[in-house]
């Protein structure tokens, strides 16, 4: 189900993010970090693929890792950048350009005890090459989170769905997405007849729900596969998953936790 063409920036959306980052965004990032990885990573060596907004990398960071963050759109690598030099431009954090696909680059950085790709390789166009090239970063007894758009009925209707976002035109889009924002609102005001969950959207990873809406909307390549189907690719890899979340809309992401024998 990839896409050849992109024709969207995730690296721009990002951008906007940290123009206007949530209060507690990173409190928020924190909390869900804590609660996937363990608690001392302080030393460990972590890579954050597909960095985006660069919150990730912080936080692994603040955790004592040595962090390299990378992407292949030069606006989110100027965009972790921005959270970099925030940091104060630690030694201990590389912010590089690069792609999940490109397997000499890969090869170069070497491997890690946490490999993180959070809602990316399904937007590389080759999810199943990617994902092996995510996992040939792990070390022995290394972690692999990864997080990916989950497969159901309705995941050809999403892929119509982007592109006909990407097709229209830049004057249009704001409509589209408004129009695709109020259709989530009142969703949430049928079913939980209150925009309490909206309101308290950043608090679960620090995002911005509007901003998530672009980034949805925007996202092709996109590509969709069932925990079935990943845990099938990575077992013979000698990967054990210790902890699955499951995506409930088509819309949502499963978020895996591997981790890779000796």
């Amino acid at each position: 189900m990839g896409e050849p063409t992109v024709a969207f920036s995730f690296g721009e959306n990002w951008q906007k993010y940290l123009d206007a980052m949530p209060a507690g965004a990173i409190r928020a990032m924190t909390n869900y970090f804590d609660d996937w990885l363990p608690a001392d990573i302080a030393g460990q060596r972590f890579v954050d693929i597909g960095s985006g907004s660069g919150l990730m990398s912080l936080v692994a960071h603040e955790r004592g890792a040595r962090v390299t963050s990378f992407d292949v759109d030069p606006r989110a690598v100027a965009a972790t950048t921005r959270l970099w030099d925030r940091a104060g431009s630690p030694d201990n954090w590389r912010v590089l350009s690069g792609s999940a696909t490109d397997r000499g680059f890969l090869r170069s950085l070497g491997n890690f005890d946490i490999v993180c790709a959070w809602g990316v390789l399904h937007h590389s166009g080759h999810l199943w090459d990617a994902l092996a090239n995510a996992a040939d970063l792990v070390a022995p007894n290394g972690l692999l989170w990864i997080a990916l758009y989950t497969k159901t009925a309705h995941s050809r209707r999403s892929l119509r769905t982007k592109r006909l976002y990407n097709r229209t035109p830049k004057s249009i889009k704001p409509l589209f997405r408004g129009a695709y924002a109020t259709a989530k609102v009142a969703k949430h005001l049928i079913l939980y007849r209150s925009l309490d969950r909206l309101s308290r959207y950043h608090e679960e990873r620090g995002m911005d729900w509007r901003r998530d809406v672009e980034d949805w909307l925007g996202g092709l390549p996109y590509e969709v596969s069932s925990p079935g189907e990943v845990h099938g690719f990575l077992r013979p890899r000698g990967f054990v998953l210790e902890r699955l979340l499951s995506a409930i809309a088509e819309s949502g992401n499963n978020v895996y936790l591997f981790c890779r024998e000796n």
